[in-house]
């Protein structure tokens, strides 16, 4: 995520791995903690290139995006035009969190002549360990269904811990970054 006063130090950590994605929030219909400089659907396209920009500069070898919360933005049709012009013009891709049934992700991805890339599952929307295991569990599965499977979690306790006892889980399938399938 990008740095605020409880994480300054987001990007510095991420310029130390090869590879990363940038949650960047985005605003929500029904959200109490929202996050500095948070995307609205209001933002004119000078204020969500400026952002993406400034993305970039923190973040210089980002090529994916996705959302964090965002369910009133990704559902914006007008926003969301806004927001993939200016990931476009920064070579960024974006991945949908999906974190509502109404994204215009779709749709604006597709008019922008882009493939529409999606979380198949989402592995701890609940917090307990046994929840995430069964989602681990159910990205297996769909993987093993279709082909492929994009699980979007967080590095909280619960989750690592999680994805550490999975490894057995994983003998069956490759574990790959999202650049390997988009």
């Amino acid at each position: 995520m990008p740095p605020r006063a409880a994480r300054p130090d987001s990007a510095k950590l991420a310029s130390h791995e090869k590879f990363y994605m940038v949650h960047l929030p985005m605003e929500a219909m029904h959200f109490s903690a929202e996050e500095p400089h948070t995307l609205r659907i209001h933002d004119s396209q000078q204020k969500i290139s400026a952002k993406i920009k400034d993305i970039k500069k923190l973040f210089p070898k980002v090529a994916y995006i996705n959302n964090h919360t965002g369910s009133k933005f990704t559902s914006n049709e007008i926003a969301m035009n806004r927001l993939v012009f200016a990931l476009n013009a920064n070579h960024i891709r974006f991945i949908d969190s999906r974190t509502t049934a109404k994204t215009m992700a779709p749709k604006v991805l597709k008019n922008f002549g882009l493939k529409y890339v999606a979380r198949d599952v989402f592995l701890d929307h609940h917090m307990d360990k046994p929840y995430i295991l069964k989602q681990i569990k159910k990205a297996i599965a769909v993987a093993k269904a279709h082909g492929s499977a994009i699980a979007i979690g967080h590095p909280h306790k619960n989750t690592l811990q999680a994805l550490s006892e999975s490894k057995a889980l994983f003998k069956d399938v490759e574990l790959v970054q999202i650049n390997k399938i988009y």
